[in-house]
């Protein structure tokens, strides 16, 4: 069993620490698609010159192709982005930035779907400026202070996640009435 998963009173051991698990079939499909972005540069090199279109359509396609490799490394190989609850705070870190969250300050954790992905929305008193991507956030209708995906952490019990988070930053009776809530 990892570190952080055991069990106590049905709730996480903190502090919980998880790096993410990618499937085979995502492998694959990264592997994939930076090949194809590959060959279409390569494909494009051979094509007689037609001026500055060519030189652009390789850079665009190399560069499509570093930003999946990108991803596909950071994500699959080096495990970058990564989840931590402590006592005091929840930190989730990406391949594009970090955010880290009070447990004191959250008021909600609930479950959203977006683009057909499951995530673990958790909403906080905001604190400071927003950043650009939480304003981006805010204009399409994500308007939870971090979100996390399930298919993520494949390891992970997100509705024991959920209630362990939500024993942190609300009194136990309002944790008895959540759980009451889903249970009907």
């Amino acid at each position: 069993m990892e570190k952080g998963l055991t069990e106590k009173n049905g709730l996480y051991a903190l502090p919980l620490q998880q790096k993410p698990e990618l499937k085979l079939s995502l492998h694959i499909l990264y592997g994939f698609v930076i090949t194809v972005f590959l060959g279409f540069a390569i494909m494009a090199g051979v094509l007689p010159n037609i001026g500055n279109e060519k030189f652009f359509l390789i850079a665009i396609l190399a560069g499509l192709s570093g930003f999946m490799g990108y991803i596909w490394v950071g994500a699959g190989v080096l495990h970058k982005p990564y989840l931590i609850v402590t006592e005091e705070e929840l930190k989730f870190t990406t391949l594009f930035g970090q955010k880290v969250v009070p447990l004191n300050r959250v008021y909600k954790a609930e479950f959203y779907v977006d683009h057909s992905i499951v995530g673990l929305g958790i909403w906080a008193e905001q604190q400071g400026e927003r950043s650009f991507i939480e304003v981006t956030d805010r204009f399409f209708g994500r308007d939870y202070s971090v979100g996390i995906p399930v298919p993520m952490f494949r390891s992970v019990d997100f509705e024991k996640l959920r209630l362990t988070i939500l024993s942190r930053a609300m009194p136990a009776a309002d944790l008895t009435e959540s759980a009451e809530g889903l249970e009907s």
